[in-house]
């Protein structure tokens, strides 16, 4: 196989981590929306505990990170407008980071500091985050409206010096909005950097589908599976999956989001896995179900071509202007007039990119740079009595992602493989990894 140096150089530059400039000149584009006397304040959570003295891993909040490039904890970003900029002594954008602390950083590792903040983020000011009160303090009677990305969703995290002054001063005067107002309508348009990072982690995720497909067998259980998916994620350098996986096998496969993924796998069932990589904070999101024996059965092919068939008439259909809503419709349709719309129970799709679920909702029109995901299904529970029962225990959902271009929808999952002999002849394969 031939590689151009051409091709190498987009290669190696895809993978590399978007520059302090990136995120510098999306601050500028948010300052420019900025008007009157208004500011933002922006926070990362804290390490949320797991149990006892042990945390969750750690991920910054999207819109945070969107304008900082910052990925430890407890961060705060506060930008203010060309006015009160103007009009007061005051930085336009400060960065409040936790401080080095070399007692704390033999145990959980290095942090960049408010020095290093400035050296590798490109931020100009840079304080430790005890001095954002003050800050805050003094600048408050001059503010009109005040944008942050506190919500009711995840107000638990927010770092207490933040909820402390928006709880205990007197902010009557001061509108609040929420900061996505801008920003979301920013996320949801990709940049060519943000498509070949969502690329990489669609790629990654049909390597780990395509080991799934060789190594699913009858009397495996589903985390066998999970786990090998999991580690082609981190064995390509992806550095989490995006969301937990969906590994659900027979009567498993006909609920949406399962994740105990812990049963036996039988023959004759089939297996749904509806899963992600993360690739520097931008997820993939594939649905694949294939035959736990290698084979389909007649009914299960017959059920997987309408699904199979509903998700390429819907992709046909896709213009610029269209919404989630409208392309759903398409799908519901297509399934309807075969007999099986009732069993359609989810969206035909959603936004993809910093969320598994992104920002944008299903009214947003579709534009070039969107990135969405078309995932119709059929799921027929196994105790159905209304459903023919060669039907019944049957689930199924067929998902891939679409970027919209100016010359029309373009699959970027269009290399993994999904019709229905395509997964027959790599399931004859068996992986190496699990006997």
């Amino acid at each position: 196989m031939k590689i151009t140096f051409l091709s190498l150089i987009l290669l190696i530059s895809s993978l590399l981590p978007q520059s302090s400039e990136v995120f510098h000149q999306r601050r500028e584009t948010v300052r420019q929306q900025l008007h009157g006397r208004s500011a933002i304040i922006l926070f990362t959570s804290s390490i949320h505990m797991r149990n006892g003295d042990v945390g969750f891993d750690f991920r910054p909040d999207n819109d945070y990170w969107y304008l900082t490039g910052h990925d430890e904890p407890g961060g705060i970003l506060m930008m203010i407008s060309r006015e009160l900029h103007s009009t007061n002594n005051v930085d336009k954008e400060i960065l409040f980071v936790l401080p080095r602390n070399p007692k704390i950083e033999v145990w959980t590792g290095r942090r960049l500091g408010v020095e290093g903040v400035k050296r590798e983020l490109g931020f100009n000011s840079s304080e430790p985050v005890d001095s954002f009160e003050v800050r805050l303090e003094n600048l408050l009677p001059y503010i009109d409206t005040l944008y942050t990305n506190i919500t009711t969703s995840n107000r638990f995290g927010v770092p207490t010096i933040v909820t402390d002054i928006l709880e205990n001063y007197d902010l009557t005067n001061i509108e609040q909005k929420n900061v996505g107002d801008f920003i979301h309508a920013m996320r949801h348009v990709k940049s060519d950097e943000e498509v070949k990072y969502l690329q990489k982690a669609i790629d990654v995720t049909g390597k780990a589908l395509e080991e799934a497909m060789m190594l699913t067998k009858p009397g495996l259980k589903e985390n066998n599976i999970e786990a090998a998916i999991e580690f082609i994620y981190r064995d390509a350098g992806c550095e989490r999956p995006g969301f937990p996986s969906i590994v659900g096998s027979g009567p498993n496969s006909t609920i949406l989001h399962y994740t105990k993924n812990n049963r036996t796998m039988k023959d004759g069932d089939l297996l749904l896995m509806d899963i992600g990589a993360e690739y520097n904070m931008y997820t993939a999101d594939i649905s694949r179900t294939i035959p736990v024996n290698g084979r389909f059965s007649e009914s299960q092919a017959e059920l997987y071509s309408y699904v199979f068939d509903a998700q390429q008439t819907v992709f046909d259909s896709v213009q610029v202007g269209m919404t989630i809503k409208d392309i759903h419709l398409i799908g519901k349709e297509y399934l309807t007039e075969r007999g099986f719309g009732q069993y359609f129970i989810h969206g035909i799709g959603h936004w993809l990119g910093l969320d598994v679920h992104d920002v944008g909702g299903h009214h947003a029109p579709i534009k070039i740079g969107s990135v969405f995901t078309i995932e119709p299904g059929i799921y027929i529970a196994e105790d159905d009595t209304t459903a023919d029962v060669r039907y019944r225990g049957i689930g199924i959902r067929i998902e891939d992602v679409v970027l919209m271009t100016e010359d029309g929808p373009m699959w970027l999952s269009n290399g993994i493989p999904k019709k229905i002999k395509e997964i027959e002849r790599i399931m004859r394969r068996r992986a190496k990894r699990i006997r």
